[in-house]
């Protein structure tokens, strides 16, 4: 659901403004004084804001210009809500920062109209941008894999030269093995990485599931700093769980990026927590599933931003790209999965994705 910040001091017109866009489907917030505009800007993160230009403590055109000046909300539509049809108070709002305007007193239907049409084209923008910066990163990724192929492949070729010229019971065996055994993983795990950058569609197959998970969970723990804040990363898999149907090199980044995130929002708070990889079976909408839980024991999520998370660049975090949990769910819609989020009673939150299994595949 779209969101839309009022600023209007009017207690006629908040009201009239409320319902209208109430009506329309978009979750409405309000605020009187333009001191106000900043702060619950960054609290909701709203679609667009409809900013009134006479306000009793400043003026429209103060007001928008903090807004651009702002990086948390400079990117956020503003639609200028100006007194009369005047040229010179039309151009001053534009030259403010406004990306549009409506007068007051103009038919409900035009401001619904110049609303939904600022919050689609910085929707599409904002896809073009992450569509762009994805381009950029799946070049560099490529590149590197391919720089570390070569070299990995002559370490496994001369590992298995020399294994072959050494006896079963040679002693330097017990060095020779686990070389071979983890060049073997490190290039199964850079065809993972490079699957998740390559065009075209995912590279969907049978997959048992706990061992994917298991790995990720162990590459997670082995890169995070033990000092500070400690995380515990336990996996709990049902018995009988049955295989899925996913790329696996895919779910594995998106696994790693929930891993992150749940680290990031323990360590935020707490000087230590938990995460927990869950993974059951489940039924819904008449079909089986593989369900996959990452829980943390951190804050939660705002409840007013939950149904935000999953937009492309909104983020929570100083630093945040705000792109990968929208690519995360892009990636699992493109294989017939799902990603969803909610908060906990007893604190935290859980991300939990829907894989199809690959009973349910086939007999679809």
């Amino acid at each position: 659901m779209s969101s839309v910040l009022i600023v209007e001091d009017s207690p006629a017109d908040r009201p009239f403004f409320r319902h209208i866009l109430s009506q329309a489907g978009y979750q409405v917030y309000g605020v009187v004084r333009g001191s106000e505009v900043p702060v619950k800007a960054r609290e909701v993160r709203p679609h667009a804001i409809i900013l009134d230009l006479n306000l009793p403590d400043t003026d429209g055109h103060s007001v928008c210009r903090a807004i651009r000046a702002d990086p948390e909300i400079a990117s956020i539509p503003v639609l200028m809500l100006t007194v009369r049809d005047d040229a010179a108070e039309i151009l001053e709002s534009l030259e403010a920062g406004a990306d549009d305007y409506v007068t007051r007193g103009a038919p409900g239907e035009i401001l619904l109209a110049r609303i939904r049409r600022l919050i689609q084209y910085r929707q599409m923008e904002t896809v073009a941008v992450l569509n762009e910066h994805l381009v950029h990163v799946g070049r560099l990724l490529a590149g590197i894999v391919h720089e570390i192929r070569g070299p990995l492949a002559v370490i496994r070729g001369s590992t298995e030269l020399m294994r072959c010229h050494l006896g079963p019971d040679h002693p330097h065996l017990q060095w020779v093995d686990p070389i071979l055994r983890n060049t073997r993983l490190l290039q199964v795990r850079l065809e993972h990485l490079m699957a998740t950058v390559r065009g075209g569609r995912a590279a969907v197959e049978t997959v048992d599931v706990a061992p994917v998970v298991r790995e990720v969970a162990d590459l997670f723990l082995k890169g995070t700093d033990p000092r500070g804040c400690r995380v515990a990363v336990e996996v709990h898999v049902a018995e009988g769980l049955p295989p899925a149907r996913t790329d696996p090199g895919r779910l594995i980044q998106v696994l790693f990026n929930l891993l992150v995130n749940a680290h990031e929002a323990i360590v935020s708070s707490f000087t230590q927590g938990r995460i927990v990889v869950s993974l059951d079976k489940a039924h819904d909408q008449g079909q089986p599933w593989i369900r996959i839980d990452i829980i943390d024991s951190g804050p939660g999520i705002p409840e007013a931003l939950l149904d935000r998370i999953f937009e492309p660049f909104f983020t929570t975090k100083d630093g945040g790209s705000g792109f990968g949990l929208y690519l995360s769910r892009e990636i699992l819609k493109e294989q017939d999965s799902r990603l969803t989020v909610c908060n906990r009673s007893e604190g935290g939150a859980c991300f939990r994705i829907w894989l199809p299994t690959a009973e349910a595949s086939t007999s679809s």
